[in-house]
């Protein structure tokens, strides 16, 4: 992502337990709001499901410093856990 920021969203399924079962299963994703620090952070944007406009799979990360590798494989193990 040369030129841009380490921010982006992304939905999963319209379905809130799994949009949360996805954030705990992360190992190098702290859940956090703020977007200003070298960590990596993820959350979901949905977090009780009561705002209708909000789908409650979209899920937010900020990249941080860890190793990519690491946090590809962290996404990708979160993901084939839902």
């Amino acid at each position: 992502m040369t030129g841009f920021s380490g921010l982006l969203s992304f939905e999963l399924e319209d379905d809130l337990v799994k949009a949360h079962r996805f954030v705990d299963n992360l190992k190098y994703f702290n859940i956090g709001v703020s977007w200003g620090g070298f960590e990596s952070l993820v959350l979901n944007l949905a977090r009780d499901g009561k705002n209708e406009a909000i789908p409650k799979g979209l899920i937010r990360i900020s990249v941080g410093l860890e190793h990519v590798d690491d946090l590809i494989s962290d996404l990708d193990q979160a993901l084939s856990l839902i």
